[in-house]
Formats: structure tokens, sequence, C-alpha cells
């Protein structure tokens, strides 16, 4: 049990927990991005519903082949979540190994994500997960060939569809992700768990719980307060704070804790059967993968703070020093000083690869948050500069939730920033 949730001591935990029959109905993995929680938790109901009763990952028993291959009708998963760089990284382990092991580790990977969209959960009421019923269709069918109990196809045509398989699992995560969950989702899965599962329990995964709506916490909270019988909900969280007390009194926190460079190391090398750089973490290792380097997203948010002072600076406005200093420290590091000389926010946009994945638009607005921060720490930052800051902090959460929630295009979004930080100066 837990063989695959490497260097963490949730995993000790939760085994004594199961051998002594008190692991409660409603349990919280609390802990890091990238520190196992889903992959726990995916372990977990794979255990819960292990026909033979010993669990182990070799068990060939219906039930845990099912959950090895994400497709037990007692399994949902709900909640936001970035996919696509997890994903690429699979495919390329799949396709350099072509192991039972990695194909596992891909096929995972893509129903991680669409099992998001599983009838059960989004209704025919919901627009959004109704437009990507044709890709998740094309999604499903490419998966079919890649089925464990089939040979694989030859190369050419393998590379094929796993290239097509993870274009297609990008669009879905662009176009079709919520960035929170929606009460609608909440009750839907709530009626899901009042029916009798097919197997021995059912499980509700709920990732990133502490992005509910709040009528969706409400709703949830209710379901918990008298949970089924046969149903164990397992929540995950990278801010337990920012989870609603009194669900909290209602679960059990198993915490999950930031592993060491040598086991995250120990992960690359185990999981996705790559070569980890000296110091590399696992967050670092998956943003090999982004279609943009991070240098390219760090020297895009330089410039476009760079646009923003001499825009404010044109209009007579005085300058922010403290900005200044920090964007010349990076201008010198990055060679990027020059960078801001004839750029538009399209061109932006275009260098950002159109904000696709929307992981990038989030680091590139990581970046600018990031070079505030460092501002606020000057000398020279005086009190309206830091008056600004606070200013701009609620203009750049704007802009990540009017495109990861309202669906507004990265351009327009940039522009809305721009103004808005621009009128701050």
């Amino acid at each position: 049990m837990f063989e695959n949730l490497i260097a963490q001591p949730a995993a000790a935990l939760l085994m004594d927990d199961l051998g002594a029959s008190r692991l409660p109905p409603s349990i919280l993995f609390s802990g890091p991005e990238a520190s196992g929680k889903l992959t726990a938790a995916l372990e977990l109901a794979r255990i819960l519903s292990c026909a033979e009763g010993h669990a182990l990952w070799s068990c060939t028993c219906g039930s845990c082949r099912r959950h090895k291959e994400l497709t037990h009708p007692d399994l949902l998963i709900m909640g936001p979540r970035n996919s696509i760089l997890e994903i690429r990284a699979a495919s390329g382990a799949f396709l350099a190994k072509k192991t039972p092991a990695t194909r596992y580790l891909f096929i995972r990977s893509i129903r991680k994500l669409t099992l998001r969209f599983n009838p059960e959960l989004t209704g025919d009421d919901d627009t959004r997960a109704q437009k990507a019923v044709p890709l998740l269709s094309a999604i499903n069918e490419s998966l079919e060939e890649m089925d464990p109990s089939r040979p694989l196809p030859e190369d050419a045509a393998l590379e094929k569809i796993v290239r097509s398989l993870v274009e297609d699992a990008e669009k879905i995560e662009t176009d079709f992700m919520y960035d929170s969950i929606p009460v609608s989702q909440v009750r839907n899965a709530a009626s899901w768990a009042r029916l009798s599962p097919s197997g021995k329990k059912k499980v509700l995964v709920v990732e990133n719980a502490d992005r509910m709506q709040e009528a969706a916490r409400n709703a949830f909270l209710k379901v918990l307060e008298e949970p089924p019988a046969d149903v164990a909900f397992i929540l995950t969280t990278s801010r337990r704070g920012a989870i609603m007390p009194t669900i909290l009194s209602r679960v059990r926190t198993y915490a999950f804790v930031e592993r060491s460079s040598e086991s995250q190391a120990e992960v690359i090398a185990r999981v996705f059967h790559d070569s980890p750089h000296n110091g590399e973490s696992l967050a670092a290792f998956f943003y090999r993968f982004l279609p943009v380097p991070l240098d390219t997203i760090s020297m895009a948010a330089d410039t476009f703070l760079r646009m923003v002072l001499v825009d404010a600076i044109d209009a007579g406005r005085k300058p922010l020093a403290g900005l200044k200093t920090v964007l010349d420290a990076t201008g010198d590091q990055q060679g990027s000083k020059k960078s801001s000389d004839g750029a538009t926010l399209a061109s932006l946009v275009a260098m950002l690869n159109k904000c696709k994945p929307s992981i990038v638009w989030r680091l590139f607005l990581a970046c600018v948050a990031q070079r505030m921060r460092l501002a606020l720490r000057s000398d020279a930052t005086d009190a309206r500069e830091s008056a600004i800051y606070l200013a701009w902090t609620h203009s750049v959460r704007d802009a990540l939730e009017a495109v990861s929630v309202y669906n507004i295009g990265p351009q327009a979004a940039l522009e809305s920033l721009f103004s808005r930080m621009r009128a701050s100066v």
C-alpha cells in the first residue's frame, strides 16, 4: 500500500489508521503543492475498494485494475487543477520507455484531468462542460487504444496518438476547466454519493477544496454533516487556513510535508524516469515542459512593468524609484533592459504563447507580483509607492480571475491590467 507515495510520513499514519479500522469517513490532506496529496488520495480510494483486501499495488482484482486505470465508477474527482505539465512530463516518460509503469503514468495523468468532467458531476445544464464533450469523446477513444490490456500501436502511430491526447488535454484545461468549485457540482456529487456503490466503497476526491465558492462550501458542509455510510470524502489543499472552519471541524487532517531535494529528485527519477538537474525541485522539473521558458516569462513581466513606468512618466507622473531599482537589477542579470523598446501588449502576449496553457498566465502574473514584493523591500520605496503596490495587488488578482473565472482573453485582460496599474501611479 502507498508504494507510489514517496517520502511522505502521512503514508505510515494512513496505514496505521487503516489497520486499526479508525480511518474516519471524511479526511483532509494538507500540504505544499506537488507533495503527493492527489497520489495519496487516489491510492487510498483503491485501497478502500480492493476486492481482495490486501490492496497491494500488484493486486489483479477487477476493482484495483479499474482504479489503477482511473475508470472505476465508484470514484469521482472534482476541483480545479493545472494538469498539462504533468501530462507533458508523463507523455515524455512513456514515449521514451514504453513500459507498463510509464503507460499507466500517462493514462492516469490524462484521466486526472478528464474525470473532472464526469457527467455525474457536471449534469446536462453545465454549458461549459457540454462544450467540452466532443474533445472528451476524442480523448476517451484515443485512450482505448492505449488500454494496458492491448498491444501498443507502432511507434509512428503511437506518437501521433500521444501528441493528439496532449493537445486535446491542453484545450480541455485551457478552455473548460473551472478555477473554483461551483455549487452545482457539489450538489451533483452529493446526489451521486447517496446512491449505492457498485463495489465496496465510493470515494469523492475534492482537490483544492479551499477554492470552493461560498454556496458550494455551504452545500458541501451539509453533506459532511450527514455523510452516507458507503462513501469516503478525501479533500486536498495547500491552504488549510482558507477552508471554512466548520468544514475543518468535520475532517481529520493528515499533514503532507515539503519533501527534501533528495526525495524530490527520487520522484523525478522513479516516477517520471528522468534525470533531475542538480538541486532541481519537482515544480522546477515540471516547468521544463512549459511551451515558454521561465526566463522568457520573467522577461515579459519585467518588460510589462517597464512599459507601465514609461507610460506613467510620459504622462507626467512621479516615477516609482523602488520598482526601477528592482527592474534595473533584473535587467542586468537577464540582459533584458532593451526588451521593452518597441514592445506592445500584443507582442507580450505572443511572447507568452498567447498565455497557453493557463499556467503561463499565472506564472506571468506571479512574476509581476514578485517584482512588487522586491520593490517594497527597497530603501528607495516611499509611502506613496507602497500604497500603489497595494492597488496593483488587487489589479493583478482581478486579472487572474478575468481569465480563469470569467474567460476573458489574455490580451484584453492584460490591456485592462495595464490601464489600471498606470492609473494608480
